[in-house]
Protein backbone atom coordinates (compact mmCIF):
# COMPACT_ATOMS: atom_id res chain seq x y z
CA UNK A 1 0.00 0.00 0.00
CA UNK A 2 2.69 2.38 1.14
CA UNK A 3 4.70 1.54 -2.53
CA UNK A 4 1.70 2.27 -4.28
CA UNK A 5 1.07 5.98 -2.18
CA UNK A 6 4.85 6.40 -3.40
CA UNK A 7 4.57 5.52 -7.08
CA UNK A 8 1.80 8.07 -7.11
CA UNK A 9 3.76 10.45 -5.66
CA UNK A 10 6.56 9.95 -8.32
CA UNK A 11 4.31 10.74 -10.84
CA UNK A 12 2.19 13.39 -9.42
CA UNK A 13 6.49 15.12 -9.07
CA UNK A 14 7.29 14.24 -12.18
CA UNK A 15 4.23 15.55 -14.12
CA UNK A 16 4.33 18.96 -11.70
CA UNK A 17 8.54 19.16 -13.10
CA UNK A 18 6.94 18.59 -16.74
CA UNK A 19 4.61 21.37 -16.60
CA UNK A 20 7.01 23.70 -14.80
CA UNK A 21 9.52 23.01 -17.33
CA UNK A 22 7.00 23.45 -20.57
CA UNK A 23 5.67 26.54 -19.16
CA UNK A 24 9.06 28.10 -18.61
CA UNK A 25 10.01 27.21 -22.08
CA UNK A 26 6.71 28.78 -23.40
CA UNK A 27 7.25 31.79 -21.53
CA UNK A 28 10.64 32.66 -22.74
CA UNK A 29 9.64 31.91 -26.29
CA UNK A 30 6.86 34.42 -26.09
CA UNK A 31 9.33 37.37 -24.32
CA UNK A 32 11.66 36.74 -27.48
CA UNK A 33 9.36 36.75 -29.87
CA UNK A 34 6.87 39.36 -28.71
CA UNK A 35 8.89 42.27 -27.49
CA UNK A 36 7.08 45.23 -26.75
CA UNK A 37 8.35 48.47 -28.67
CA UNK A 38 9.34 50.80 -25.62
CA UNK A 39 7.95 54.44 -26.10
CA UNK A 40 9.08 56.96 -23.85
CA UNK A 41 6.61 59.92 -22.45
CA UNK A 42 7.73 61.94 -25.22
CA UNK A 43 5.98 59.87 -27.71
CA UNK A 44 9.96 58.57 -29.59
CA UNK A 45 10.05 55.26 -30.66
CA UNK A 46 13.22 53.95 -29.09
CA UNK A 47 14.18 50.38 -30.00
CA UNK A 48 14.41 48.40 -33.16
CA UNK A 49 15.92 49.75 -36.18
CA UNK A 50 13.54 52.85 -37.06
CA UNK A 51 13.25 56.01 -34.49
CA UNK A 52 10.68 58.63 -34.92
CA UNK A 53 11.02 61.47 -33.12
CA UNK A 54 8.87 64.36 -34.39
CA UNK A 55 9.13 64.61 -37.71
CA UNK A 56 12.79 62.87 -37.74
CA UNK A 57 12.56 59.34 -38.20
CA UNK A 58 16.15 57.65 -38.57
CA UNK A 59 16.67 54.06 -40.16
CA UNK A 60 19.29 51.63 -40.43
CA UNK A 61 20.86 50.13 -43.32
CA UNK A 62 18.68 46.93 -43.19
CA UNK A 63 15.46 48.89 -42.88
CA UNK A 64 16.33 50.76 -46.01
CA UNK A 65 16.95 47.80 -47.46
CA UNK A 66 13.95 46.03 -46.64
CA UNK A 67 11.84 49.31 -47.40
CA UNK A 68 13.47 50.45 -50.74
CA UNK A 69 14.42 53.64 -49.83
CA UNK A 70 15.25 55.57 -52.79
CA UNK A 71 16.35 59.21 -52.99
CA UNK A 72 17.23 61.83 -55.80
CA UNK A 73 18.41 65.36 -55.74
CA UNK A 74 16.48 68.47 -56.17
CA UNK A 75 17.70 69.83 -59.68
CA UNK A 76 17.46 73.11 -61.86
CA UNK A 77 15.67 71.38 -65.15
CA UNK A 78 13.84 73.12 -67.94
CA UNK A 79 10.25 71.38 -68.65
CA UNK A 80 7.77 70.90 -71.64
CA UNK A 81 4.11 69.86 -70.36
CA UNK A 82 2.06 68.49 -72.54
CA UNK A 83 -1.58 69.35 -72.89
CA UNK A 84 -3.99 66.32 -74.32
CA UNK A 85 -7.11 67.08 -75.28
CA UNK A 86 -10.16 66.14 -77.66
CA UNK A 87 -11.84 68.55 -80.04
CA UNK A 88 -14.94 69.42 -82.46
CA UNK A 89 -14.02 70.68 -86.07
CA UNK A 90 -15.92 73.53 -87.05
CA UNK A 91 -16.80 75.57 -90.28
CA UNK A 92 -14.73 79.00 -90.29
CA UNK A 93 -17.20 81.80 -89.50
CA UNK A 94 -14.96 84.51 -91.49
CA UNK A 95 -15.24 82.50 -94.33
CA UNK A 96 -19.51 81.62 -94.32
CA UNK A 97 -21.06 84.02 -97.10
CA UNK A 98 -24.54 83.87 -99.33
CA UNK A 99 -24.45 84.75 -102.92
CA UNK A 100 -27.30 87.15 -103.12
CA UNK A 101 -29.70 88.74 -106.02
CA UNK A 102 -29.07 92.06 -107.49
CA UNK A 103 -31.83 92.00 -109.79
CA UNK A 104 -35.73 90.89 -109.77
CA UNK A 105 -36.70 88.39 -112.30
CA UNK A 106 -37.54 84.60 -112.61
CA UNK A 107 -34.74 82.03 -112.39
CA UNK A 108 -35.21 79.98 -115.55
CA UNK A 109 -31.84 78.11 -115.05
CA UNK A 110 -29.64 76.84 -112.55
CA UNK A 111 -25.56 76.05 -113.35
CA UNK A 112 -25.03 74.65 -109.78
CA UNK A 113 -27.70 72.18 -108.56
CA UNK A 114 -26.67 70.72 -105.53
CA UNK A 115 -25.33 70.87 -102.12
CA UNK A 116 -21.73 70.16 -101.59
CA UNK A 117 -20.37 71.51 -104.86
CA UNK A 118 -17.48 73.88 -105.11
CA UNK A 119 -18.29 77.55 -106.53
CA UNK A 120 -15.61 79.48 -107.64
CA UNK A 121 -15.17 82.99 -107.59
CA UNK A 122 -16.86 84.80 -110.29
CA UNK A 123 -18.47 81.32 -111.39
CA UNK A 124 -21.89 81.65 -113.78
CA UNK A 125 -25.11 80.28 -111.33
CA UNK A 126 -28.12 81.08 -112.47
CA UNK A 127 -29.99 82.39 -115.83
CA UNK A 128 -32.56 85.16 -114.85
CA UNK A 129 -35.39 86.72 -116.92
CA UNK A 130 -34.88 90.43 -115.46
CA UNK A 131 -37.10 93.38 -116.80
CA UNK A 132 -35.00 95.56 -114.54
CA UNK A 133 -31.48 94.13 -116.33
CA UNK A 134 -33.12 94.81 -119.56
CA UNK A 135 -34.47 98.18 -119.48
CA UNK A 136 -30.74 99.19 -118.15
CA UNK A 137 -29.40 97.73 -121.42
CA UNK A 138 -31.47 99.70 -123.22
CA UNK A 139 -31.06 102.99 -121.40
CA UNK A 140 -27.15 102.20 -122.20
CA UNK A 141 -27.45 101.63 -125.64
CA UNK A 142 -29.60 105.03 -125.84
CA UNK A 143 -26.94 106.72 -124.59
CA UNK A 144 -24.36 105.41 -126.66
CA UNK A 145 -26.20 106.46 -129.51
CA UNK A 146 -27.25 109.89 -128.20
CA UNK A 147 -23.22 110.34 -127.62
CA UNK A 148 -22.28 109.32 -131.13
CA UNK A 149 -25.05 111.73 -132.88
CA UNK A 150 -24.54 114.92 -130.68
CA UNK A 151 -20.57 114.36 -130.73
CA UNK A 152 -20.12 117.66 -132.63
CA UNK A 153 -22.72 119.52 -130.60
CA UNK A 154 -21.98 121.69 -128.18
CA UNK A 155 -19.20 121.36 -125.70
CA UNK A 156 -21.35 121.47 -122.77
CA UNK A 157 -23.93 119.04 -125.09
CA UNK A 158 -21.32 116.73 -125.41
CA UNK A 159 -20.40 116.81 -121.64
CA UNK A 160 -23.85 115.63 -120.52
CA UNK A 161 -24.21 113.21 -123.07
CA UNK A 162 -20.45 111.79 -121.40
CA UNK A 163 -22.14 111.60 -118.13
CA UNK A 164 -25.60 110.20 -119.08
CA UNK A 165 -23.39 106.95 -120.96
CA UNK A 166 -21.34 106.73 -117.52
CA UNK A 167 -24.21 106.77 -115.48
CA UNK A 168 -25.81 104.08 -117.82
CA UNK A 169 -22.72 102.15 -117.50
CA UNK A 170 -22.50 102.27 -113.92
CA UNK A 171 -26.23 101.18 -113.56
CA UNK A 172 -25.44 98.16 -115.45
CA UNK A 173 -21.92 97.20 -113.10
CA UNK A 174 -23.86 97.43 -109.68
CA UNK A 175 -26.29 95.06 -111.20
CA UNK A 176 -23.33 92.72 -111.23
CA UNK A 177 -23.09 92.47 -115.27
CA UNK A 178 -19.04 91.64 -116.41
CA UNK A 179 -17.33 94.59 -118.29
CA UNK A 180 -17.15 91.58 -121.19
CA UNK A 181 -20.73 91.73 -121.33
CA UNK A 182 -21.25 95.21 -121.34
CA UNK A 183 -18.25 95.24 -124.25
CA UNK A 184 -19.88 92.72 -126.13
CA UNK A 185 -23.29 94.83 -125.45
CA UNK A 186 -21.95 97.92 -127.23
CA UNK A 187 -20.47 95.87 -129.71
CA UNK A 188 -23.99 94.12 -131.07
CA UNK A 189 -25.99 97.10 -129.58
CA UNK A 190 -28.54 94.40 -128.81
CA UNK A 191 -29.94 93.82 -125.32
CA UNK A 192 -30.04 89.97 -123.71
CA UNK A 193 -32.98 88.59 -122.66
CA UNK A 194 -31.71 86.85 -120.04
CA UNK A 195 -29.35 88.04 -117.10
CA UNK A 196 -26.57 85.75 -115.81
CA UNK A 197 -25.64 85.97 -112.18
CA UNK A 198 -22.24 85.04 -111.33
CA UNK A 199 -20.89 84.35 -108.10
CA UNK A 200 -19.69 87.45 -105.87
CA UNK A 201 -17.42 84.87 -103.54
CA UNK A 202 -16.55 80.98 -103.76
CA UNK A 203 -17.26 78.20 -101.63
CA UNK A 204 -18.59 74.71 -100.90
CA UNK A 205 -22.61 75.04 -101.33
CA UNK A 206 -23.85 74.31 -97.86
CA UNK A 207 -27.29 75.19 -99.07
CA UNK A 208 -28.92 76.07 -101.95
CA UNK A 209 -31.87 78.35 -101.35
CA UNK A 210 -33.46 78.89 -104.98
CA UNK A 211 -34.94 76.10 -107.75
CA UNK A 212 -35.57 76.62 -111.06
CA UNK A 213 -39.17 78.86 -112.32
CA UNK A 214 -38.85 81.08 -108.74
CA UNK A 215 -39.20 84.76 -108.37
CA UNK A 216 -36.42 86.80 -106.81
CA UNK A 217 -36.07 89.86 -105.61
CA UNK A 218 -33.05 91.99 -104.84
CA UNK A 219 -31.19 90.94 -101.79
CA UNK A 220 -32.60 87.40 -101.70
CA UNK A 221 -30.34 84.35 -101.07
CA UNK A 222 -29.66 82.34 -103.53
CA UNK A 223 -26.89 79.90 -102.21
CA UNK A 224 -25.09 79.41 -98.83
CA UNK A 225 -21.04 78.95 -99.30
CA UNK A 226 -18.36 78.64 -96.60
CA UNK A 227 -14.36 78.54 -97.52
CA UNK A 228 -13.74 74.67 -96.17
CA UNK A 229 -9.72 75.51 -96.79
CA UNK A 230 -9.68 77.46 -93.59
CA UNK A 231 -11.22 75.10 -90.28
CA UNK A 232 -11.94 75.99 -86.75
CA UNK A 233 -11.28 73.12 -84.10
CA UNK A 234 -12.67 73.91 -80.67
CA UNK A 235 -10.15 72.44 -77.91
CA UNK A 236 -11.48 71.64 -74.58
CA UNK A 237 -8.78 72.69 -72.04
CA UNK A 238 -9.25 72.34 -68.35
CA UNK A 239 -9.16 75.47 -65.79
CA UNK A 240 -5.89 73.61 -63.97
CA UNK A 241 -3.78 73.90 -67.48
CA UNK A 242 -5.60 77.32 -68.73
CA UNK A 243 -2.34 79.21 -67.49
CA UNK A 244 -0.26 77.97 -70.48
CA UNK A 245 -2.50 78.38 -73.25
CA UNK A 246 -1.49 81.71 -75.48
CA UNK A 247 -2.99 83.30 -78.28
CA UNK A 248 -0.92 82.07 -81.31
CA UNK A 249 0.34 78.90 -79.41
CA UNK A 250 1.03 75.74 -82.09
CA UNK A 251 -1.35 73.28 -81.56
CA UNK A 252 -0.59 69.74 -83.27
CA UNK A 253 -3.94 68.14 -84.21
CA UNK A 254 -4.31 63.76 -85.03
CA UNK A 255 -7.50 62.29 -86.20
CA UNK A 256 -8.18 58.46 -86.24
CA UNK A 257 -9.32 58.60 -89.70
CA UNK A 258 -6.00 59.42 -90.63
CA UNK A 259 -3.41 57.50 -88.75
CA UNK A 260 -0.01 58.77 -88.62
CA UNK A 261 -1.05 62.20 -90.03
CA UNK A 262 -0.70 65.06 -88.26
CA UNK A 263 -2.45 68.80 -89.06
CA UNK A 264 -1.15 72.10 -87.67
CA UNK A 265 -2.97 74.95 -86.27
CA UNK A 266 -2.56 78.08 -84.02
CA UNK A 267 -4.93 79.06 -80.85
CA UNK A 268 -7.01 82.29 -81.95
CA UNK A 269 -8.91 82.45 -79.15
CA UNK A 270 -9.89 81.56 -75.62
CA UNK A 271 -12.88 81.64 -74.22
CA UNK A 272 -13.38 84.29 -71.57
CA UNK A 273 -16.03 81.72 -69.90
CA UNK A 274 -15.11 78.50 -68.11
CA UNK A 275 -18.08 75.97 -68.47
CA UNK A 276 -19.43 75.09 -65.13
CA UNK A 277 -20.62 71.66 -66.02
CA UNK A 278 -17.11 70.66 -67.33
CA UNK A 279 -14.87 72.90 -65.64
CA UNK A 280 -12.89 73.28 -69.48
CA UNK A 281 -12.58 76.75 -71.42
CA UNK A 282 -13.63 76.03 -74.97
CA UNK A 283 -9.93 77.35 -77.21
CA UNK A 284 -10.21 78.33 -81.08
CA UNK A 285 -7.55 76.46 -83.30
CA UNK A 286 -7.32 77.93 -86.40
CA UNK A 287 -6.30 75.09 -89.28
CA UNK A 288 -5.26 75.05 -92.76
CA UNK A 289 -7.43 72.61 -94.68
CA UNK A 290 -6.14 72.83 -98.57
CA UNK A 291 -6.48 68.89 -99.05
CA UNK A 292 -9.89 68.94 -97.51
CA UNK A 293 -9.33 66.14 -95.49
CA UNK A 294 -10.87 67.44 -92.41
CA UNK A 295 -14.39 67.91 -92.03
CA UNK A 296 -16.51 69.65 -89.87
CA UNK A 297 -17.94 67.73 -87.19
CA UNK A 298 -15.26 65.81 -86.62
CA UNK A 299 -13.83 64.18 -83.17
CA UNK A 300 -9.91 64.87 -83.54
CA UNK A 301 -7.44 64.78 -80.94
CA UNK A 302 -4.91 67.73 -80.06
CA UNK A 303 -1.68 68.29 -78.13
CA UNK A 304 -0.18 71.68 -76.78
CA UNK A 305 3.01 71.89 -76.17
CA UNK A 306 4.17 74.38 -73.00
CA UNK A 307 7.56 75.61 -72.71
CA UNK A 308 7.82 76.23 -68.18
CA UNK A 309 11.42 77.10 -68.20
CA UNK A 310 14.29 76.78 -66.12
CA UNK A 311 13.01 76.01 -62.41
CA UNK A 312 13.98 73.74 -59.43
CA UNK A 313 12.85 69.89 -59.44
CA UNK A 314 12.09 66.34 -58.07
CA UNK A 315 10.41 63.59 -59.10
CA UNK A 316 6.72 63.32 -58.95
CA UNK A 317 7.05 60.28 -56.26
CA UNK A 318 8.31 62.43 -53.63
CA UNK A 319 5.44 64.51 -52.93
CA UNK A 320 3.14 63.53 -49.99
CA UNK A 321 0.19 65.36 -50.62
CA UNK A 322 -2.54 65.63 -47.74
CA UNK A 323 -4.73 68.00 -49.71
CA UNK A 324 -4.15 71.06 -47.30
CA UNK A 325 -0.30 69.95 -47.14
CA UNK A 326 2.66 69.31 -49.86
CA UNK A 327 5.41 67.36 -47.79
CA UNK A 328 8.83 65.58 -48.81
CA UNK A 329 11.52 63.91 -46.88
CA UNK A 330 15.21 65.73 -46.95
CA UNK A 331 18.10 63.48 -46.30
CA UNK A 332 19.72 64.76 -43.44
CA UNK A 333 22.26 62.01 -43.46
CA UNK A 334 22.41 58.03 -45.29
CA UNK A 335 20.03 57.16 -42.17
CA UNK A 336 18.45 60.27 -41.21
CA UNK A 337 15.03 61.93 -42.68
CA UNK A 338 13.24 64.75 -41.88
CA UNK A 339 9.64 65.98 -42.96
CA UNK A 340 9.49 69.12 -44.58
CA UNK A 341 6.58 71.63 -45.89
CA UNK A 342 7.35 72.65 -49.88
CA UNK A 343 5.01 74.55 -52.33
CA UNK A 344 5.15 72.86 -55.85
CA UNK A 345 4.64 74.35 -58.95
CA UNK A 346 3.63 72.49 -62.26
CA UNK A 347 3.95 68.68 -63.10
CA UNK A 348 5.58 67.60 -66.44
CA UNK A 349 8.11 64.94 -67.75
CA UNK A 350 7.70 63.02 -64.19
CA UNK A 351 9.13 66.06 -62.42
CA UNK A 352 7.23 68.73 -60.29
CA UNK A 353 8.25 72.34 -59.94
CA UNK A 354 10.10 73.27 -56.63
CA UNK A 355 8.69 77.05 -55.66
CA UNK A 356 9.54 77.53 -52.79
CA UNK A 357 10.62 74.63 -49.38
CA UNK A 358 13.57 73.24 -50.91
CA UNK A 359 17.72 74.29 -52.04
CA UNK A 360 19.18 73.04 -54.90
CA UNK A 361 21.62 69.76 -54.25
CA UNK A 362 19.43 68.74 -51.38
CA UNK A 363 18.21 65.31 -51.38
CA UNK A 364 14.69 63.80 -51.13
CA UNK A 365 13.05 60.45 -50.68
CA UNK A 366 11.27 59.33 -53.99
CA UNK A 367 10.47 55.54 -52.57
CA UNK A 368 9.25 54.42 -49.39
CA UNK A 369 8.46 57.66 -48.36
CA UNK A 370 4.46 56.67 -47.10
CA UNK A 371 6.19 53.99 -45.23
CA UNK A 372 8.63 56.77 -43.19
CA UNK A 373 5.37 58.93 -42.69
CA UNK A 374 3.88 56.31 -40.94
CA UNK A 375 6.49 55.93 -38.52
CA UNK A 376 5.69 59.43 -37.54
CA UNK A 377 2.25 59.06 -36.96
CA UNK A 378 3.09 56.12 -34.70
CA UNK A 379 5.65 57.97 -32.67
CA UNK A 380 2.48 60.24 -32.55
CA UNK A 381 0.62 57.52 -31.40
CA UNK A 382 2.99 56.35 -28.74
CA UNK A 383 3.16 59.56 -27.18
CA UNK A 384 -0.57 59.68 -26.11
CA UNK A 385 0.02 55.91 -24.82
CA UNK A 386 2.29 57.29 -22.63
CA UNK A 387 0.05 59.64 -20.91
CA UNK A 388 -2.57 57.27 -19.60
CA UNK A 389 -0.71 55.64 -16.75
CA UNK A 390 2.78 55.86 -15.61
CA UNK A 391 2.56 52.20 -14.61
CA UNK A 392 1.53 50.90 -17.90
CA UNK A 393 4.46 52.56 -19.42
CA UNK A 394 7.03 51.27 -17.02
CA UNK A 395 5.75 48.06 -17.52
CA UNK A 396 6.06 47.99 -20.91
CA UNK A 397 9.40 48.65 -21.01
CA UNK A 398 10.29 46.79 -17.80
CA UNK A 399 11.86 43.09 -17.88
CA UNK A 400 10.04 39.70 -17.35
CA UNK A 401 9.80 38.48 -14.20
CA UNK A 402 12.57 36.08 -13.22
CA UNK A 403 10.62 33.12 -12.01
CA UNK A 404 8.06 33.96 -10.04
CA UNK A 405 4.55 31.94 -10.67
CA UNK A 406 0.68 32.00 -9.39
CA UNK A 407 -0.26 29.40 -6.71
CA UNK A 408 -1.28 27.70 -9.80
CA UNK A 409 2.11 26.90 -11.14
CA UNK A 410 1.10 28.56 -14.33
CA UNK A 411 3.41 31.43 -15.47
CA UNK A 412 2.10 35.16 -14.98
CA UNK A 413 0.98 36.86 -18.93
CA UNK A 414 3.84 39.14 -20.22
CA UNK A 415 2.33 42.39 -20.25
CA UNK A 416 1.72 44.56 -24.19
CA UNK A 417 3.11 47.59 -25.12
CA UNK A 418 -0.05 48.48 -27.04
CA UNK A 419 -0.70 51.91 -27.73
CA UNK A 420 -3.67 51.70 -25.64
CA UNK A 421 -2.57 50.29 -23.05
CA UNK A 422 -1.77 53.58 -21.03
CA UNK A 423 -5.74 54.21 -21.64
CA UNK A 424 -6.56 51.16 -19.09
CA UNK A 425 -4.57 51.71 -16.52
CA UNK A 426 -6.19 54.36 -14.46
Amino acid sequence: MIEKLRDKKKIIIGVTAGILVFGGAGYYYTMQHNKPVAVDHSGHQMSGPIMAMGDTVTLDAKARQLAGVQTAQAIAKALAKEIKTTGKIAMNESGRTYITSRVEGRVDELYVTADGDYIAPGQAIASVYSPTYIAAQEEYLLTLENVQKLQNAGKDVVQINNRLREAARRKLQLLNVPDGDIAHLEHTRKPNDHMTIYAQFGGTVLEKQILPGAFIMPGDKLYSLSDLSTLWLYADIYEKDIAGIQIGQPVVVTSGAYPGETFNGQVTFINPVLDDATRTVKVRVEMANPSGKLKPNMFVNANVQISLGDSLVIPESSILDSGSRKTVFVAQSEDTFVKRDVVIGQYADGYVQILSGLQPGETVVTAANFLIDSQTKLGSFGSHAGHGGGSAAKETSAPAPSGGTNSGGVAPAPATGSEHSGHGGQ
